[in-house]
């Protein structure tokens, strides 16, 4: 069955529901099948105008919990452009061009907190709303306009636990309607507000299409060969859950323990350890809620064979607290989600060396994947609206 678009995501209930209703049938959502061009992921001419599409759209840049407090600042390369992002002194998240105004040195170098934001070079200083408050030998620039010469700010909002950019360069003609898409939180809402601490991020840099990495978040049909001793004995093969909103998708990915809920009243239902969410934010970023933790992956493209991929893990205060009472009783679970991550990135650096191979014309999705032909007919609609 294709899975209709829609505003906003099932409940928690009704995803039970569906999902034992796969179980009892054998079955699991589908959808449209999808082939894609291995040219799409090769040609470095369509790299660029990719490239060129995405600053074109607003995106979601980083987690709340990054930057929690005033003067958290950090900092991330996005679609080629080097940006950050500091809560200023009015608690609002806000985010520049990651230059200082005079000689283009970076001015965020890795994540941190300062009461203003001084370029290591000269000597520049910027307050936390990114005015210019101070020069060395500000004589030697007698043209120097100092309000003028603040940073450069890029456009953002601060929703339900996410700090979305808008576009970098001229905005597409439907970027509103993009920018709207991701700055309604209320599919995501309540899985990600209460993990407000953040415990590790983890930037990598991936021998892989950006495409083919966040292909490997949107299906479940490789569980049973690809994780068959770290995720296949606690979850099903090939199982899954599909919803669409907007151009944004979520797909649920169930552990065997929900089938205890059968014998217990839905109003006593509870999915916190018994499913996996990942919401791929169109387009190029998840977030994947775990068992006491809850992951925002941002995916940024460096080349037709590269990307930087950055996990930011948040758990809750109370997880928190937990942890550092208990350091080993982490270790299990993140040993288990560090083994089935490694599993994936070695089956996609795997599929990025075979598109150079010359076997394929294309790349073949079936219909228990389409949440990915979903994920490239999007991209396919945005760049031709360039």
């Amino acid at each position: 069955m294709s899975t209709p678009t829609q505003t906003s995501v099932a409940d928690d209930a009704e995803i039970v529901r569906r999902i034992l209703a796969h179980i009892d049938a054998g079955t699991t959502d589908q959808g449209d099948d999808w082939r894609e061009p291995v040219e799409n992921y090769v040609n470095p001419i369509r790299f660029t105008a990719e490239l060129e599409t995405l600053r074109s759209y607003p995106s979601v840049y980083l987690p709340s919990a990054a930057i929690p407090s005033v003067g958290d600042h950090a900092e991330r390369v996005t679609f080629g452009v080097p940006l950050f992002a500091v809560r200023d002194r009015d608690g609002r998240a806000r985010v520049f061009r990651n230059a200082c105004r005079h000689r283009g040195m970076a001015l965020v170098e890795g994540p941190g907190c300062a009461r203003a934001l001084v370029c290591r070079y000269h000597g520049w200083t910027y307050r936390l709303d990114g005015s210019l408050s101070h020069v060395p030998h500000a004589e030697a620039f007698p043209d120097l306009n100092m309000p003028t010469r603040g940073l450069v700010e890029v456009d953002s909002r601060e929703v339900d636990g996410l700090i979305v950019i808008g576009p970098l360069q001229s905005p597409a003609r439907d970027a509103d309607a993009a920018m709207a898409a991701l700055t309604d939180g209320s599919p995501w809402r309540d899985k990600l507000l209460p993990f407000t601490r953040l415990v590790a991020v983890r930037p990598t840099l991936r021998a892989m299409n950006w495409k083919v990495l966040v292909e490997q978040f949107l299906e479940g049909y490789h569980i049973r060969s690809t994780h068959k001793d770290t995720f296949y004995p606690i979850q099903y093969d090939d199982l899954s859950v599909i919803e669409a909103f907007g151009p944004n998708t979520r797909i649920t990915f169930p552990y065997q323990n929900i089938e205890r809920l059968r014998d217990r009243p839905e109003s006593a239902w509870n999915v916190s350890h018994r499913v996996t969410y990942v919401y791929h934010l169109f387009p190029n970023v998840m977030v994947a809620t775990f068992p006491n933790q809850v992951l925002v992956v941002t995916i940024d493209p460096v080349d037709v064979d590269h990307t930087n991929v950055t996990i930011h893990a948040m758990v809750t205060p109370e997880v928190a607290e937990y942890m550092s009472a208990n350091p080993e009783a982490a270790d299990d679970p993140r040993s288990l989600l560090n083994a089935g991550g490694a599993e994936d990135n070695e089956m996609s650096e795997g599929v990025q060396r075979g598109l150079h191979a010359g076997a394929n014309a294309f790349v073949e999705f079936g219909t228990h994947e389409s949440a990915i032909g979903r994920f490239h007919a999007a991209l396919d609609g945005r760049l031709a609206c360039r």
